[in-house]
């Protein structure tokens, strides 16, 4: 019976030996695989990625070799190249599964951290920043390429490129973020000004995707939802980036002015008080906030004219047409001082002191239109 185990031990004792042997044949193997590997080699590229994926899984769960550095310094290329791959296949037109995109992704991360964290192989270390700084310096340079050609969209996504691959090993890239920002507001600006929507909110979560919200971002979303019509979006939007900054005046003006433009007289004067509650000397919030008087005013007095003269509304309307042109006088009066020889300023000025009643001061300022 003594025997017998000892025998039994032996074979288990070659088994395990054998098959350790085979979990290294296999980082062996995806190594060699990989080392004749081109992203765009094609159809060859792709049977020598998927080739080495197989050998590398089953390294990667085995207990003798999945903490070896060389098994997760190829880990880490061969799910790199799977995405490198399948981006070619989607700038072609091919469907793309996003999701198994998103596992190859965090599967490369892992396994390049785990080889650039690890002080004991160096070699390995070094291998794996140099595979990786040749793919980011390549989408930089292209980025700014790009830049240099107006294409700032592809701009755009190249650096923003450079940004992510980066993080595969872990760390940031300032240079390329600070460059795919700047890319994003000239076309996030383009976007929104031309009434491409959809296309602006689409660049603008992918902006937010990479880098998280800034009043940048934030500001966009709320231009956006309000170009759309959507108030309650941007009013979701405006406390969000309340939150990071409660005493933006620009938010507050920004939403304010869009207000007027949607004749949502009550929430622009709203919006535009707050902003000068911020900062009384606010030269553009007082600008903006004479306007929506005088508009607000006008057309109110354009409503009360429709109706016959001996509706009663025709006289509430007119009041409130007064009341409202009356409440413009301390930004107007800002206004005046600020750009003393503007003329409709002076004009709008003298005209709702004379709806005040204030004949005096009516008469101080519209004399100085003749001057």
């Amino acid at each position: 019976m003594k025997k017998i185990n000892i025998t039994l031990l032996t074979l288990c004792i070659m088994i395990i030996g054998f098959y350790s042997t085979a979990q290294k044949t296999n980082i062996t193997d995806a190594a060699v695989r990989m080392k004749k590997y081109n992203p765009m080699g094609g159809e060859s590229a792709k049977k020598l990625v998927n080739e080495s994926k197989k050998f590398i899984d089953k390294a990667a769960v085995h207990p003798e070799t999945s903490e070896s550095m060389k098994m997760h310094y190829y880990r880490g290329m061969i799910y790199f190249a799977l995405i490198e791959l399948a981006s070619m296949d989607a700038m072609s037109g091919k469907p793309v599964d996003a999701n198994l995109l998103e596992e190859y992704a965090s599967i490369s991360k892992e396994s390049f951290t785990k080889v650039v964290q690890d002080e004991s192989r160096k070699g390995y270390q070094e291998e794996a920043k140099s595979f990786i700084g040749q793919r980011t310096s390549q989408y930089f340079n292209m980025g700014i390429s790009m830049y240099e050609q107006k294409n700032y969209e592809m701009a755009f996504n190249t650096f923003l490129a450079a940004y992510e691959v980066k993080g595969f090993l872990g760390e940031e890239y300032k240079d390329a973020q600070d460059n795919a920002m700047a890319m994003y507001n000239v076309v996030s600006d383009s976007l929104i000004r031309s009434d491409q929507l959809t296309k602006a909110e689409e660049l603008t979560l992918q902006a937010e995707e990479a880098f998280g919200k800034d009043m940048i971002i934030l500001t966009n979303y709320i231009n956006i939802a309000l170009k759309q019509g959507d108030t309650e979006k941007s009013d979701r939007y405006v406390k969000e980036a309340l939150e990071i900054d409660p005493n933006n005046k620009q938010l507050y003006y920004i939403l304010g002015t869009s207000y007027i433009g949607l004749k949502n007289y009550e929430k622009g004067e709203e919006n535009l008080m707050k902003a000068i509650e911020i900062d009384p000397e606010y030269v553009n919030a007082h600008s903006n906030l004479a306007a929506l008087y005088m508009e607000w005013s006008l057309n109110l007095a354009d409503e009360a004219k429709e109706l016959d003269y001996r509706d009663p509304r025709s006289t509430q309307l007119e009041d409130q047409s007064r009341e409202i042109l009356i409440k413009a006088i301390p930004s107007l009066e800002k206004m005046a001082v600020e750009f003393p020889d503007n003329k409709s300023v002076i004009r709008n000025l003298a005209q709702a002191y004379r709806a005040s009643g204030n004949e005096e001061k009516f008469n101080e300022w519209y004399g100085k239109l003749k001057n």
